[in-house]
């Protein structure tokens, strides 16, 4: 697998555009620019879902523009994360002046144990992390870990807004710090680490 990082423009929020060798099949952890992914893509390359790691306005500001120009995308997201994606007050997104409702209605709830193929032989393990939000969720395939904003690594997680629960972030930075180790770690914001075994 290929993992290549878009830095988005609001608050500098990580994109994650996942690929392999010979497959025009991508798919994306989080989407804010979506013309930056775009450009990433080869010709006939397709998007063919993306996985919400919270549905905070930083982390799926660009999901409209993503399933207009990929119809056919599915939107992987927590139960409480698609309560988001449908509400501008829960992500956030009216308190950015750009209130933001997705329009499309491919979602996918994920729940802690759930399990997505990639490609052949390649999966996509879902863990359920809340705490900063209640919707968060952190994924894995093989050794690459996407923790969303439930771990970024060095960075205390933020659990303060109206639906977050700083006991509940404590353990699950505690869980994915377990998951983790050996692997590269890819957060919602900040550099890609690998954590020790």
């Amino acid at each position: 697998m290929t993992v290549k990082r878009v830095v988005n423009s609001v608050f500098s929020s990580n994109t994650y555009l996942l690929g392999h060798e010979g497959s025009l099949a991508y798919w994306l952890v989080d989407i804010g620019d979506t013309d930056q992914v775009l450009a990433l893509l080869p010709k006939g390359g397709q998007v063919k879902g993306v996985f919400v790691t919270h549905s905070h306005f930083d982390h799926i500001y660009g999901i409209n523009e993503l399933v207009d120009a990929f119809p056919h995308c599915s939107v992987y997201v927590s139960s409480h994360g698609k309560e988001g994606l449908y509400s501008d007050k829960l992500n956030f997104s009216r308190y950015h002046g750009t209130p933001l409702v997705f329009g499309g209605d491919h979602v996918q709830v994920l729940q802690e144990g759930s399990r997505v193929s990639l490609w052949p032989g390649i999966d996509m393990d879902v863990y359920e992390t809340p705490g900063h939000d209640w919707s968060c969720l952190t994924y894995r395939s093989g050794e690459y870990v996407f923790s969303g904003d439930s771990y970024l690594p060095g960075i205390e997680v933020y659990a303060r807004f109206p639906k977050s629960d700083k006991a509940a972030a404590a353990e699950s930075e505690k869980k994915i710090l377990s998951l983790a180790q050996g692997c590269v770690v890819y957060p919602g914001h900040g550099n890609i680490v690998v954590e020790p075994a």
